[in-house]
């Protein structure tokens, strides 16, 4: 159970911190786990803090599209990775479906009486924002939904892993969830220079403002 994915119930900074700190008894020369945890918790406080205070009338609802085909919208329900990220930003998942795990199917029907604010697209699948705004998957008609009306619909970050799920790439991916729904709280955060920072932290990574633009906007064309 060590590397398990659901040992930490889908809290996904405790199920990093937990992967690397595993994996630095492992290679102890390249031990990370300390500065790792002290920027994800130091992330996570702010982003608590931030947020936990915000008015229930000006509290945003989420929905995330995991996996998405012509035959199938797959989200994450109350015991899963996105709960967990809408619990960290203090934002409500609309999946209210009791037990209801990372590969949770829904219909379009259920979608329209959820009615999200916000819908953030996971890279488990190659659709983009346009794809929900055009409607251009299967018979799907997303013109309903409050966040494709607003155009509040987001690719969510793509580093070394898909960002949906427990990574290296987590805290900064918190910092993008938390900026995306509440730009307000968080319009002195600058991502850019976050994941730049973050990646020479950790990694001893230069990377350049178009590589950390390429994470915090991945281009799904270029996948095969």
């Amino acid at each position: 159970m060590g590397i398990s994915v659901g040992k930490w119930k889908g809290n996904t900074i405790e199920t990093e911190n937990n992967w690397i700190s595993l994996l630095s008894q492992i290679f102890p020369k390249d031990n990370k786990a300390k500065i790792l945890k002290d920027y994800s918790n130091k992330v996570a406080k702010l982003v608590q803090k931030r947020t936990k205070n915000i008015k229930p009338a000006e509290r945003q609802s989420v929905f995330f599209l995991r996996q998405y085909s012509s035959t199938a919208i797959i989200t994450g329900g109350t015991v899963s990775f996105g709960q967990y990220w809408a619990d960290a930003i203090n934002v409500k998942n609309v999946v209210d479906i009791p037990n209801s795990n990372n590969v949770t199917q829904v219909t379009m029907e259920q979608i329209y009486q959820w009615n999200p604010q916000h819908i953030l697209v996971t890279n488990f699948n190659s659709a983009m924002p346009k794809d929900l705004y055009n409607n251009t998957v299967g018979n799907y008609d997303w013109g309903k939904v409050a966040a494709v009306k607003d155009k509040q619909v987001a690719k969510m970050p793509m580093g070394m892993y898909r960002s949906y799920t427990p990574g290296v790439d987590t805290p900064i991916t918190l910092l993008w969830v938390a900026k995306t729904v509440y730009p307000k709280q968080f319009k002195d955060i600058n991502l850019v220079k976050e994941t730049k920072a973050y990646y020479k932290k950790v990694f001893n990574i230069n990377l350049t403002t178009k590589q950390s633009n390429k994470i915090l906007k991945p281009d799904t064309s270029t996948w095969q």
